[in-house]
């Protein structure tokens, strides 16, 4: 059973792994969010840190973190369908804890899929959530001490007592951390061990790639020519966030430059709402797959798919993280010399310098096929992640270890 995500900026499992482990022969339930939100909650605010607030870089991991208000209504969902009709395997969005603990009462194994690099507390990696690349010495080991302990208290204020309640419900003991209910699942990280921080991962962890999504199904011809001066590709959110004063800055800074640009605006933009330099083309969508091969640049929020797929192609970026994981992703990304990072208020001239530079400086070039070779090797990412899961769903122990 695989639950399709928990929030609104989340996207729906990716149809190639769907598509493969229906090849396994498993029968798919899906399920729909429950009718409350909980970001419609208006206490969401208040469950913060210290009083009503929480450090802007940490908000990601308050809100993956709240999420958990919903714990006992997928709970119950999942139970009423193991009930219904008894699965072999429950498979679902690492923040629907409910499901797992579901699982656990009904002594089933199942599988936590991670759309994001790994985000919990491991030792000697940076914390999840601000977009911090490793620093040595104390500065550094401080640092990271402090921003993990934020991470934990976070989890423990906001998905602790909800996770609990579930618990209850399904007849299970109460917890001490949310983290320990991952400790009965096979967690899968859909992105690639050579792009996420070198650390040791819990036994029950493994880094399987980031499947294609469904882009390239719905890819059209731009009907541009091949040759010509360099190719630029901006691709922000396919969702509304707040990205549409950052495209106008992009667009100012693409005017005068020697390039062809090429802006996919996504369902949350209009064409309508910006003013066009003649060396610029904008569309709804395009699949990444059909322009990257002839793209020379890409700028960014830096969301893992679209990370991932320029990275495949070899094709460097410029990064403008907004929310959630695509600060960590952009770190990760200037880490490895595959590209630049600026801040999201960064100004029209800082953005076209920053275009420049990764159009004319190789390293970043050779970065990104650095990361793309490193990436390639094995089996594919839907492929990978379909084995895990099945493997989980043959192993008494759901495959927690080894």
């Amino acid at each position: 059973m695989i639950g399709p995500g928990v929030r609104r900026s989340r996207l729906a499992v990716s149809p190639s792994l769907l598509q493969r482990v229906g090849e396994l022969g498993a029968e798919l339930v899906r399920f729909e969010e429950p009718d409350l939100h909980p970001f419609d909650d208006p206490t969401y605010a208040d469950r913060a840190l210290i009083g009503s607030w929480t450090p802007a870089s940490f908000r990601s991991v308050q809100g993956e973190a709240y999420t958990a208000v919903w714990a006992s209504a997928w709970a119950l969902n999942v139970s009423d369908e193991l009930r219904r009709d008894k699965a072999d395997l429950v498979v679902a969005d690492f923040v629907l804890l409910g499901a797992f603990a579901a699982a656990e009462a009904a002594r089933i194994p199942s599988v936590a899929l991670m759309h994001t690099v790994y985000p919990w507390p491991v030792a000697k990696v940076p914390p999840y959530g601000p977009g911090y690349a490793p620093k040595a010495g104390p500065l550094g080991f401080c640092r990271d001490v402090l921003g993990r302990l934020i991470i934990g208290q976070l989890w423990v204020g906001n998905a602790l007592l909800p996770l609990n309640r579930a618990r209850a419900l399904s007849g299970l003991h109460t917890l001490r951390s949310p983290f320990q209910q991952y400790g009965a699942a096979r967690v899968l990280v859909l992105v690639s061990p050579a792009f996420d921080w070198p650390a040791r991962f819990p036994a029950n962890v493994r880094h399987v790639g980031t499947p294609e999504d469904i882009a390239k199904a719905m890819g059209a011809g731009v009907g541009w020519p091949t040759e010509g001066s360099p190719l630029v590709l901006v691709s922000l959110s396919t969702l509304n966030q707040g990205q549409s004063g950052l495209l106008r800055k992009i667009l100012v800074a693409l005017a005068d430059l020697p390039v062809r640009a090429l802006v996919t605006l996504g369902p949350a933009l209009e064409a309508g709402e910006f003013e066009r330099p003649s060396n610029v083309r904008l569309v709804k969508f395009v699949s990444h797959d059909e322009v990257l091969p002839q793209a020379h640049a890409l700028v960014t929020q830096c969301g893992i798919g679209t990370v991932t797929k320029s990275l495949r192609h070899g094709v460097p970026m410029v990064c403008l993280p907004l929310v959630g994981d695509q600060h960590d992703n952009a770190a990760r990304v200037v880490a490895r010399d595959a590209g630049i990072r600026l801040p999201a208020n960064a100004d029209c001239g800082c953005i076209r310098s920053a275009i420049v530079r990764v159009l004319r400086d190789e390293r970043f070039r050779e970065g990104a096929l650095a990361l793309r070779t490193a990436m390639s090797s094995g089996e594919t990412p839907a492929q990978h992640a379909a084995d895990q899961i099945e493997q989980a769903a043959c192993s008494p122990t759901g495959g927690r270890s080894g």
